[in-house]
């Protein structure tokens, strides 16, 4: 359609009547109900991705918190393989995994405690001590440290994946107990906090010692215990009764 004034040019076709017709009621216009489905299908589609993303986003999260396929954290296969190995070693009576603890975003403490056979001598005690330590560390990895504390006898030995230290804290558990008047030690760190850092062990006596007698004794385990791990803690405690 085409429009003609007086002294003016003709015009083309106006591009509307082009595209849709002169009819301007060709345009299709949607009814309210149309409408409402169409954000009803909208809002749909949002709601559905967002619950996907946010499925998506929490298995990342776990899969870097509990562990996948040996590349992230896995603390309690290294539990139990540590339990296996550990349960292999001459002179292990038992061994049984107690404590897991998340110490950071992928990282984390297990800790067992193990029971060794009554009597060993010292030759076999260095033994099981050393192999308990590498069994420590050919079991954790992956941002898992492992940990255990060995019954030896009277005495309490924290091992981990330092065969050195694991070694020193038997040699100092020996020289302590051999204290007159202590009736049993635990020579490994502080509670809840497994490390190999000196100012971290933690040593403790069991002694019916009172007054001086105490005093005697603590001093003494002090002086054997700053000679081997500069700034650990000495304590004392009765027996159980």
């Amino acid at each position: 359609m085409s429009t003609e004034r007086p002294g003016w040019p003709a015009e083309p076709d106006d591009d509307l009547d082009r595209a849709f017709g002169p009819d301007t009621a060709s345009v299709p216009t949607r009814t309210t109900p149309q409408r409402v489905r169409r954000s009803a299908l909208v809002a749909a589609g949002v709601v559905l991705a967002a619950g996907v993303l946010a499925v998506a986003l929490m298995t990342i999260i776990g899969s870097v918190q509990d562990g996948v396929g040996g590349v992230f954290p896995q603390p309690e296969a290294a539990l139990s393989r540590f339990e296996t190995a550990a349960r292999a070693v001459d002179g292990v009576a038992s061994v049984e995994g107690i404590r897991t603890t998340k110490t950071g975003f992928a990282s984390y403490d297990v800790v067992s405690v193990a029971t060794a056979d009554e009597g060993l001598d010292e030759a076999a005690q260095d033994g099981l001590v050393a192999a308990l330590s590498q069994a420590a560390a050919t079991t954790g990895g992956n941002g898992v440290r492992v940990f255990a504390v060995v019954a030896i006898d009277t005495m309490r030995v924290g091992v981990s994946a330092d065969a050195d230290v694991s070694g020193r804290r038997l040699d100092l558990a020996r020289r302590v107990d051999a204290i007159g008047g202590v009736r049993a030690v635990r020579c490994a760190w502080v509670p809840e906090t497994p490390s190999d850092d000196a100012k971290v062990q933690l040593v403790t006596v069991q002694t019916t010692g009172r007054g001086a007698a105490l005093g005697a004794v603590v001093s003494k385990a002090r002086q054997e215990t700053q000679s081997v791990f500069p700034g650990a803690e000495v304590l004392s405690e009765r027996p159980p009764t």
